[in-house]
Order: C-alpha cells, then structure tokens, then sequence
C-alpha cells in the first residue's frame, strides 16, 4: 500500500513563454529529487501571452521587432542561455512564427481530461522552441498528436470545434481575477505560490515544508483546546 503524500502543483503558463519552459524544466528538476518522498501531482492552467495574436500567427521576427526593437536577440541572448542550462536549446532567431495559443490551450484542457497533459504540454512547447516547427500548419499538429493515439480525423475535429473553449476562458477569468499577470507561477497545494522560473532549489525548499507540514498533521491526534469544545 502507496503512504506516500501527495503535492499538487497548478502551474499556470503559456506554451510560447521561453521561461515556462526554463521553469518547467526547474520544477522537474526538483521533482526528481523529490519524488522518493511523496507523490506530485502537476496541472497546467491556461494563460495567454498575447491573445490578439491572428490564428495564421505572424513572423516572428517582424513581431518581435514590434514588440521589443530592433536588436532583439541579443536582448533575449540571457534567455538562451538560462535555457542552456537546463537542456534546452533556444534560437530565436530561428522560430517560424509567432502565434496563437488558444487552441492549444484547448488541446491540453482535453488532454487532461485523458491523463495525458503533461507529456503534451512538454511535446508542444518541444515543438515550438526546440524543433522549431511552424505550428499554425494544421498536418503538423496533426503528426504531434500521433504519438498520443490521436487519430488525424480526431485531432482535425478538435481543431475546428469549439471543445474546451469555455473551460480555458474560465480559467484564463478565473486566474487573471487572482491577480496573476505574469507567467510561469506555481501554486503548491493551493497554499504556496511562487512567481517566475525560480531555480530548482527554491521548489526543492517548498516540497520540504510542505512534507513537514504533511507529517505533523499525520501524527496529530486527539487534544483539549482552549475552546473547550473538545475536553
């Protein structure tokens, strides 16, 4: 019999944000420390960096530009080379497109539903910083999603349907409400929240506490309180 306790995380993030992925890769770091000692649950939440993105996506360059001036690489070289350090092999002077990510935000609220969100979350966003891949090309989604059972008729049908469109617009309300303005940020246990790609280190510290936590409460048993309601 499993004793172990279990974390959640709820991680709310966008599938284009270079410091999701940077954070995703912190978090796993910490989570393989960890996992001997308790079970972590990871949920991802939906966020939009930029909704008015068109659905055909734009040149990447050309919206970068607009969006931070000319020379923007070499502002984003710090971003490349934090990613570097965790495995990840960022150039963005080679992403096809910048685009929309509604939809996929769609695909992984349905992926959830199918306990398989996780590893989509991870192909997604493989697919677009790493193997660079012009992800608005409907048959590329469709070879993505292959490797999940989705056949191309279901993915095609997801695509062109409005299924988890009203879950991920109640999320994306419900976390905006909660003041969240900048992604990644982590909840742990609906108790903890963290903002930013922390290092490893400082989720490492959180699943402590919370076992610490976890452990008081599993050896608490019957007390007198100042109440009175109980002795």
């Amino acid at each position: 019999m499993n004793t172990k306790p279990t974390i959640r995380i709820d991680v709310v993030s966008d599938i284009v944000c270079p410091w999701c992925y940077i954070g995703k890769r912190r978090l796993e770091k910490a989570i393989e420390d960890t996992q001997s000692s308790c079970n972590l649950q990871v949920i991802y939440h939906p966020f939009q960096l930029d909704p008015s993105v068109p659905t055909e996506g734009v040149d990447f360059q050309s919206y970068m530009e607009n969006r931070f001036g000319a020379g923007f690489s070499q502002k984003f070289r710090q971003v490349e080379q934090a990613a570097e350090t965790v495995g990840l092999d960022f150039d963005f002077e080679n992403l096809p497109k910048s685009i929309n990510t509604f939809v996929f935000h769609r695909i992984l609220t349905i992926a959830l539903h199918e306990n398989i969100q996780a590893a989509v979350k991870e192909a997604l966003m493989k697919a677009y910083f790493v193997d660079r891949i012009d992800l608005t090309i409907e048959q590329n989604i469709v070879d993505l999603m292959s490797q999940f059972g989705w056949t191309a008729e279901k993915t095609i049908d997801i695509l062109h349907s409005d299924e988890g469109s009203d879950e991920v617009k109640e999320e994306m309300h419900y976390f905006r409400q909660q003041g969240i303005s900048g992604v990644p940020f982590f909840i742990f246990d609906k108790k903890y929240a963290v903002s930013g790609a922390q290092p490893s280190e400082v989720f490492s510290q959180i699943f402590q506490e919370l076992l610490q936590e976890k452990q008081v409460q599993a050896v608490s048993g019957d007390v007198c309180d100042i109440d009175g309601e109980n002795c």
